[in-house]
């Protein structure tokens, strides 16, 4: 009779048990094992504490150095800082250095230190000093370790070097870490970097024999402990043969219970059977969970597309068309922002019940996700039918929504599409339904509108007018142009605006009103004003350099920039870089960005402190209070293009000219008119006290050589200006 073998309640399974003749040799597969692992860990182990080592290593030496450099700023930084904020050539620095004794300098202070070799850069990554003269000229600001040291975090690395150039003399074999480290000023911004070469050989050798000593004693201690266990694994081999004999008898013994078990299977059988049956109605449960929205039991996006796509297949057969709407929550995240995620859950769950009471018997209400809801009108005698079904879906949120103590005011915005008309699968309905919501969120909200082909059109010309946008921006296609202000009295310069133009190899050139707006809803308008921002600076910078002064542009900021924290330190950085004053320039900023910005005033204030102007473009046409306007440190109003083409036209765009001067005047803010075109607007402008003209009256916007050409010929540079040439 064969042997069997039993579970571990000691159930006869009635299977054959082989039995091989050969025994396993566990003595050998422990050696072997054992080995491999001791061989293992005592590598892991030996390269743990080499990596260790080194970076204790370099650690303890950027200390050094920093401390090094902080000697270095203390006693030579005043002789080395006019080096970095020259650009001659390599031939005019060594010169320089010759002349002033720079490298005798430095040999002295670091003489009786393990420094033997340093270098000084300058923020644009030249080598303005080497303790090699060779080097000096060279440009390293592709280097990782200086730009780290320039983002102000020292960098050090460990080399070994068969030949060194030092201070005097050339090392042979030596092991050199070196360590980039910032420059401070006084003001505490880098205003250079410092690469010191340390003489790590003796401190590398030396961790080099400690380490071999480490792994000789890891190794004896390996050895001892594997003899040890393996004269523990022979012992318990020996109890291990005893149980087998142990097992074999026990398995004659379970042969004679397989009989009296076969009754107990039978019940199991009966047993499982009963499982099989709650496992049946616990899949019915998962599936509905698969198929319906856990919060507002709907329908869900898998559910929905399949109902859809099966009455897309049979719609041959059918007399009617099919429906789709798309209903979008109209500034739901703003619940979610100021009442908690649980306030907008609870209300999506009261928007479904008052959804779910005007859906039809044959027709689908399902949740694609977030606020996102879509109702298939599946029994559709006419589009009539359809937009009345629209009309009372919005009907439904006239009555405000009162959840946990808040009142909550809501509407919606659908977009319509048909079958076959707009599509013949569920991704072009959707895709199209969604389209045409947009489009109703885009007129104003609360409505819902009807899929056209012409709203393809438009989302295909803005999706690539977005793509060639972000193009240009990351390769800066995009240009700066300058339109003139002129001291309405004497016709003098006094200012100009700077204005975005971009020309597209592939469009052509794109007017601003049709890429601003991209920008705006893409995110792209933080990069496209940074852009605009630096590009104008850099080209005041230049301008003054050939002694043309432009004494102030303005540019204009989004709310998006205004939002970032760190903008008033970015504005301060660019100052800096291009060596401009404050008051060169001007930021305009709408009523509106500055309602929608949280903390307003503080970003302002924190501008305004720095000596940036600030002015508000297109006054008037805002809904600001005058009391806020009075809070906020502004110095310019500028009157809107629109109030000033209706000078002579009537009264009532000239009376609003004349409050908007004489509330500038009250408040002690001066005032600027754009879209000047007329002599007659000039005159009234002036005999009312608007002190600053802009428009094509004076010039369009032109780019930098253009601007400079015209106005450099009118407004000759002063005498201060042209000494400084």
């Amino acid at each position: 009779m064969p042997n069997t073998y039993s579970d571990q309640n000691g159930d006869a399974k009635g299977c054959p048990v082989i039995e091989s003749n050969k025994p396993f040799n566990l003595v050998r597969f422990f050696f072997i094992l054992s080995l491999l692992m001791m061989l293992t860990a005592t590598l892991g182990m030996a390269f743990y504490l080499r990596e260790n080592t080194s970076s204790q290593l370099l650690r303890l030496e950027k200390a050094r150095a920093s401390s090094l450099v902080q000697v270095f700023e203390n006693s030579l930084w005043a002789r080395f800082k006019p080096l970095t904020e020259l650009q001659p050539t390599g031939e005019q620095l060594r010169a320089r250095v010759q002349a002033e004794h720079l490298h005798d300098a430095v040999v002295k202070l670091m003489r009786g230190t393990d420094v033997i070799k340093l270098k000084v850069y300058n923020l644009q990554g030249i080598t303005v000093f080497s303790t090699d003269a060779k080097q000096i000229g060279e440009k390293e600001d592709d280097n990782d370790g200086f730009k780290s040291a320039l983002a102000n975090l020292a960098v050090s690395e460990l080399a070994h070097k068969h030949s060194f150039d030092s201070f005097e003399r050339v090392l042979v074999d030596r092991d050199v870490i070196s360590t980039y480290v910032p420059v401070h000023g006084a003001n505490e911004t880098v205003e250079g970097v410092l690469e010191i070469y340390l003489d790590a050989t003796p401190f590398v050798s030396e961790s080099a024999a400690q380490l071999a000593w480490i792994a000789l004693t890891v190794c004896l201690a390996m050895l001892t402990l594997f003899a040890a266990q393996l004269l523990v694994v022979r012992h318990a081999g020996k109890i291990i043969r005893k149980q087998a004999n142990a097992l074999a008898q026990a398995n004659q013994e379970l042969d004679q219970r397989v009989a009296a078990r076969t009754s107990e299977l039978e019940q199991a059988n009966q047993q499982l059977e009963a499982e099989i049956i709650e496992r049946r109605n616990a899949e019915q449960r998962l599936d509905d969970l698969a198929h319906h929205d856990p919060l507002t039991q709907l329908a869900n996006r898998l559910l929905f597309t399949e109902r859809l796509a099966r009455l897309l297949a049979g719609m041959d057969s059918m007399s009617h068309k099919i429906a789709l709407l798309f209903i979008d929550l109209d500034r739901f995240k703003d619940v979610n922002d100021t009442l908690g995620h649980f306030v907008g859950d609870q209300l999506l769950v009261a928007v479904t019940e008052r959804l779910i009471r005007h859906v039809g018997p044959n027709d689908t209400l399902a949740r694609l996700g977030g606020d996102e809801f879509v109702y298939i009108v599946s029994a559709l005698s006419d589009q009539e039918h359809v937009n009345q079904r629209a009309t009372e879906l919005l009907s439904l949120f006239v009555q405000p929504f009162e959840l946990q103590g808040n009142i909550i005011y809501l509407s919606a915005s659908i977009g319509i599409s048909y079958a076959p008309e707009d599509g013949h699968d569920v991704d072009t309905l959707v895709r199209n339904a969604d389209i045409a919501m947009y489009q109703a969120k885009a007129a104003g909200r609360n409505r819902f509108q009807r899929y056209t082909r012409q709203m393809s059109a438009a989302a295909e010309e803005r999706v690539l007018l977005e793509r060639y946008l972000r193009h240009a921006i990351e390769f800066k296609e995009l240009e700066v142009h300058f339109q003139a202000k002129v001291d309405s009295g004497s016709g003098q310069l006094v200012g100009a605006e700077a204005l975005a133009r971009w020309h597209s190899p592939a469009l052509g050139m794109v007017a601003p009103i049709r890429f601003i707006p991209i920008a705006e809803e893409s995110g792209l308008i933080v990069a496209l004003g940074e852009l605009i921002l630096e590009q104008t600076c850099q080209q005041l910078q230049q301008w003054r350099t050939t002694g043309f002064d432009v004494p102030c542009v303005s540019v204009n900021v989004s709310v998006k920039q205004l939002e970032l924290a760190d903008f008033p330190h970015h504005l301060a950085a660019l100052l800096h870089r291009y060596q401009l004053p404050a008051s060169a320039l001007e930021l305009e900023i709408t009523e509106s960005v500055i309602m929608a910005v949280d903390n307003a005033i503080d970003t302002l204030n924190a501008i305004r402190a720095l000596g940036v102007k600030l002015s508000i473009d297109d006054f008037g046409t805002g809904y600001s209070s005058l009391a806020y306007l009075k809070q906020l440190p502004v110095q310019v109003l500028k009157i809107d293009r629109a109030f000033v083409l209706g000078i002579g036209n009537g009264q009532d765009n000239e009376a609003i000219i004349r409050t908007i001067i004489g509330l500038a005047t009250s408040l002690g803010l001066s005032t600027v008119a754009e879209g000047v075109e007329l002599q007659e607007q000039i005159d009234f402008l002036y005999a009312e006290g608007c002190q600053t003209i802009q428009g094509y009256f004076y010039s369009k916007p032109l780019n930098p050589i253009a601007f400079q050409q015209q106005w450099r010929s009118l407004n000759p540079a002063s005498p201060q200006t042209q000494a400084q040439i």
